[in-house]
Parts: structure tokens; sequence; C-alpha cells
């Protein structure tokens, strides 16, 4: 099945700062230990690993070796990219960090997971260290609202900037042996960046379903376009 990831509208977010000039190199080599070519290496393979089979497979599989051998071999990639302080500070504009979770956006993943005939949605806000739930369309589980981001499955679609759709999260490179799919809380799963209007992306919208789900390109259109309203409200943007 061919999944359209981008909307037309979309497409100026296909264009990737390349790693290796995101932060200043001595910056990212004295935080991580990871040269330039490494940093750039993992970075592609986690977006590669993200886009799906087809697109990168050299990358996605380079990555996959790496994860095999040291499974916290992302780790200084993804919180160097979530501490990025630009990001950071249009997520702390929003003021909606240490609020109480939002009716409107309860609201936009009500319509979310039935638009798309999901059980669940929600819209996640995410800062250098933990996941924030601000809008839901039911209370899942034991209903927590904060998790460490390195808990978060949104990590991904933030720190790579894309749709992150999986059919089956049990087979799934970056997602078979996370807890919420060992668990069986996630079994299918379709994420997509709330962005600023700075294109920082600072949270997702996403859906998702216990069992494996076969995603179609109608259900993540629709799923964008969501995002894209979840994104005004954040930021309180006229729809």
């Amino acid at each position: 099945m061919e999944i359209p990831l981008f909307a037309p509208e979309k497409s100026r977010r296909l264009t990737l700062t390349p790693v290796g000039d995101a932060t200043p190199s001595n910056g990212w080599q004295a935080a991580t230990g990871l040269s330039d070519a490494e940093k750039r290496e993992l970075k592609e393979g986690l977006i590669a690993a993200v886009v799906g089979v087809g697109v990168d497979d050299a990358a996605s599989q380079l990555l996959i070796q790496r994860l095999s051998t040291n499974p916290d071999a992302l780790e200084p990639v993804i919180q160097l990219s979530l501490s990025d302080p630009a990001r950071l500070a249009a997520l702390h504009s929003t003021g909606l960090l240490d609020t109480p979770e939002s009716g409107a956006l309860d609201t936009v993943a009500l319509l979310t997971a039935e638009a798309l005939a999901t059980p669940f949605a929600a819209v996640s806000l995410l800062d250098d260290s933990r996941e924030l739930i601000i809008g839901r369309n039911v209370v899942h589980g034991d209903g927590e609202r904060v998790r460490p981001a390195k808990l978060s499955i949104g990590t991904f679609t933030v720190v790579s900037g894309i749709p992150f759709i999986v059919e089956d999260a049990t087979a799934h490179p970056l997602l078979a042996n996370h807890p919420l799919v060992l668990s069986g809380e996630v079994g299918a799963y379709a994420g997509v960046p709330i962005f600023s209007d700075d294109d920082d992306a600072v949270g997702s919208l996403f859906s998702w379903d216990t069992r494996p789900l076969n995603w179609s390109g109608g259900q993540i259109l629709v799923l964008q376009d969501m995002a894209d309203l979840a994104s005004a409200k954040i930021f309180r943007r006229p729809i």
C-alpha cells in the first residue's frame, strides 16, 4: 500500500537541515562523543526508519545494526534534537506545559479518532525530558498524562519532523521492543508532527490501536489536517 506521507502544502517540511549543521560541531562532540559522520549517520537512519521501507533501506539497516549492539545508540541524537533552543522557545511560548488538559484539544483528539475510526487519539507536547498529553479522546489505561520522553513514541515523530506511520508495531525496528508495544497497548500507530509558526516540531497528534492496522492514504491525510487544526489551537492562530 502506498501512503502519501505529505500533502502538497507541507512539502517544504521534507527539506531537513543536515544533522552536522544543526549545532556547532564542537558542541555536538562534547555532548555526545560522536563525530559529525556518526551523528549524521544516526539521524539519517532514524529518518529512514520512520519513513519506512524503500526510501533509504541502507541507512535504515545500518541503524538497526547499531541498535542491535547498543539499544541506546539513538539517545544522544534524540536528546540534542529535543534540547534545541529554538524548538524549546516555541514550545514554552504555548503556555501549555504546566496547565490542565485543553477541552479544545480533547475535541481535536475525539474528532480524529472518529474520522479515522480508531479507538484512541491524543495530542501531546514534548520538551527535552517529558511528553505531556494535552488532549485525548478517552482516558486510556491508567490515564497518565505525563511520561518520560524516553517512553514516548511521539519522540520519533518530533525528532524526524515527519509522519510516523506503523501498521504492525511488533515488526517495526524502532518499536518492536518498546514497552507500550510489549505490553500490548500499541499494535498500530500513526503520528504527525505539530509545528510552530517557524516550523519547529513541538509535539504530535497521534492515533493508535491495540492491534495491527492497515492505514489508508485517506486516514493519513485526515490526520495531517487535524494536526494543522491542533497547531492552530495551540499557537492561537485563526482557523
